[in-house]
């Protein structure tokens, strides 16, 4: 009789220890479980949400707010399909690049084929606002010139705000000319141009030709009008350098 007790015994305690060996691998197994679940979702929040990164305002020499001329329904001068309001936002975007690269910050009144305004006053005065609200140095507007009673006439002006804005004006017109695409017609009176007149800075108009007649040429080829984009850069660059 005592020897069944005994066996009996041992396979109490063997049912005992296969037990917790069973829960041990079963806690285990729970432990495992969690540890990679929470790792799977660590990995995909991270890659679910996007980063955030920390936005570095690069210091600028300078800035200079470019506005060019029209936009949208208000296509200004045209001959056939060339419109003044796409060759001045051709010069324009040159011209900003030419800033950028020199560490000069480019503020345009317009990137692509809009008014500011359906109003045309209070569009101008929107464009004139924006030296202000960005504390430009200048403002330099691109339009393209026409006359309707003669294909004749020829060449490049550029307008100023005041007396403060001539200096920005020669500089312009003398880099213009060095392309010898058309004739300087020399500085002109802008102070009643609404863009100009509403202006805090000193502040330029370029009339970059006649479309009707031989200014045609180059103002219908874009790579010209980004030669003359990068001319009008430097002269404006060659003033902030002073």
């Amino acid at each position: 009789m005592a020897k069944k007790k005994k066996k009996k015994k041992l396979r109490v305690d063997r049912v005992a220890f296969v037990a917790i060996i069973g829960i041990a691998l079963l806690f285990g197994i729970y432990k495992g479980a969690s540890f990679i679940g929470e790792h799977i979702v660590s990995l995909f929040l991270s890659y679910s949400q996007p980063t955030v990164e920390a936005k570095v305002e690069k210091n600028y020499r300078a800035t200079v707010v470019l506005d060019p001329g029209h936009g949208g329904i208000d296509a200004g001068a045209n001959a056939g399909k060339l419109h003044e309001k796409n060759i001045s936002l051709t010069t324009a975007k040159a011209i900003g690049e030419a800033l950028e690269k020199e560490n000069i910050k480019a503020v345009y009144t317009r990137t692509s084929d809009e008014a500011l305004h359906e109003d045309k006053v209070t569009d101008l005065n929107m464009r004139a606002q924006m030296s202000q609200t960005h504390h430009a140095k200048y403002f330099v507007s691109i339009h393209v010139n026409d006359y309707d009673k003669s294909n004749d006439v020829t060449g490049f002006e550029v307008y100023t705000r005041n007396k403060e804005s001539e200096n920005l004006a020669k500089a312009i017109s003398q880099q213009i000319t060095k392309l010898n695409y058309s004739k300087d017609r020399g500085l002109q009176d802008g102070s009643s141009l609404a863009v100009l007149k509403n202006n805090t800075v000193p502040s330029v108009l370029v009339e970059l030709g006649y479309i009707h007649g031989p200014d045609y040429q180059y103002l219908n080829d874009n790579q010209k009008l980004k030669q003359m984009g990068i001319a009008i850069s430097q002269g404006i660059i060659e003033l902030i350098d002073e």
